[in-house]
C-alpha cells in the first residue's frame, strides 16, 4: 500500500509540474546532495541522463569549499552532488557510467568492511525493517550482543560471500571516485561510548588514507545520526565537512558539518526520481513513519 501511495504522489508531482517549479525557482541557487546506496547500473544511468539534462553535477569538494568561503558565485545554478554510502560490492558496476558521463561521485565507505569478507550488520538476514530500526536505537554494545545471540553475527566475522568492494576494485575506481570514510563498522554513533565513537571516526580516516594513499576531507554519519559530540570529533579529526541525512538543500549558510541531503531510492523509476528531487515523497514518508510507526 505504501509503495502504491508513493507512486501516486510521485505521478501527481510530475503531472502538476511541481518538480519543475521547485527546480527552476526554489532550488535554482541551492545544491542538492543526492544519497544512494546500492543502485543498479540500469537505474542509475537513467537518473544521470536526466540530471545532466536539467542540472549540473559538481563535486563535494567544490560545494564544501564554497560553503567554507561563504561564496556561491562559482556554483552553477541547479547544481547537484552525488554521494553513495557504505561501499557495497555492486558499486563497481557503476564505474563505466562515471567514466561515460565524466562525473566524480563521493563514495563513503565503511573502512573495516571494504576489502574483507565481513558483512554489514544491517544486511543480516532474519531481521525485518522494523527490527533493524529498533536495533538502531540500542546502545552499541546491546545491539552487537543481540545480533550475536540471534544471528551469530560479529563485526569481524568472515563470511564466504563478499558484500563490499575490495581493494582491486577501489583502485580501479579511484580516478573517477572520491572515496571518503563512513566509519569502520557502521554503528549508530550517538549510541556508542565516546571511546567507540572516536575509534570509528578517527580510525576510519586513518584506515582509508592508508588503504588508498589519499587524504580524506569529508565524512558521512551512519544512518545520518549525530550529536554535538560527533560534530566535535569530526572537526578535531581534520575533516572539512560531514554529510547528514537531514532532508533539504545546501546554501552558503549551511553548516559544513551538517550538510543536508536528498535521499534517492536505489530502485526509483524516472517518475519517482523526479519527484524525489523535490524531497516531497521523502518528507511525506517521514511523516507517515512518525504517525504510523
Amino acid at each position: 500500500m505504501r509503495d502504491f501511495l508513493k507512486n501516486i504522489v510521485a505521478t501527481l508531482i510530475c503531472l502538476l509540474g511541481i518538480d519543475i517549479l521547485i527546480r527552476e525557482c526554489f532550488c535554482r541557487n541551492r545544491v542538492a546532495i543526492l544519497m544512494y546506496h546500492d543502485a543498479k547500473s540500469a537505474v542509475f544511468a537513467r537518473h544521470i541522463a536526466y540530471l545532466l539534462q536539467h542540472y549540473t553535477v559538481i563535486s563535494l569538494d567544490t560545494l564544501v569549499s564554497a560553503i567554507h568561503q561563504k561564496d556561491f558565485s562559482r556554483i552553477p545554478a541547479k547544481s547537484v552532488v552525488i554521494t553513495i554510502d557504505d561501499g557495497h560490492a555492486g558499486n563497481i558496476e557503476l564505474l563505466p557510467l562515471f567514466k561515460q558521463y565524466r562525473i566524480c561521485p563521493t563514495l563513503f565507505v565503511c573502512t573495516q568492511i571494504v576489502d574483507t569478507h565481513r558483512h554489514f550488520w544491517f544486511k543480516i538476514e532474519g531481521h525485518s525493517k522494523a527490527e533493524r530500526e529498533k536495533l538502531k536505537r540500542l546502545p552499541n554494545v546491546e545491539r552487537l550482543a543481540f545480533l550475536k545471540h540471534t544471528a551469530d553475527f560479529e563485526p569481524e566475522k568472515r563470511y564466504p560471500e563478499r558484500q563490499a568492494l575490495n581493494i582491486a576494485e577501489m583502485k580501479e575506481m579511484i580516478a573517477d571516485v572520491d572515496f571518503q570514510p563512513h566509519t569502520q563498522f557502521h554503528p549508530i554513533l550517538p549510541h556508542c561510548t565516546e571511546t567507540e565513537c572516536r575509534q570509528e571516526i578517527l580510525g576510519s580516516k586513518l584506515d582509508l588514507e592508508k588503504l588508498l594513499d589519499i587524504e580524506c576531507s569529508h565524512f558521512s554519519y551512519p544512518n545520518g545520526d549525530y550529536t554535538e559530540r560527533e560534530i566535535e570529533i569530526v572537526k578535531t579529526a581534520g575533516f572539512r565537512s560531514a554529510r547528514t541525512t537531514d532532508i533539504g538543500w545546501n546554501t552558503e549558510k549551511t553548516a559544513p558539518y551538517r550538510l543536508k541531503t536528498v535521499p534517492i531510492a536505489d530502485d526509483a523509476g524516472l517518475t519517482l526520481f523526479r519527484a524525489q528531487l523535490t524531497t516531497i515523497p521523502q518528507r511525506l514518508n517521514g511523516w507517515v513513519n512518525t504517525v504510523l510507526p
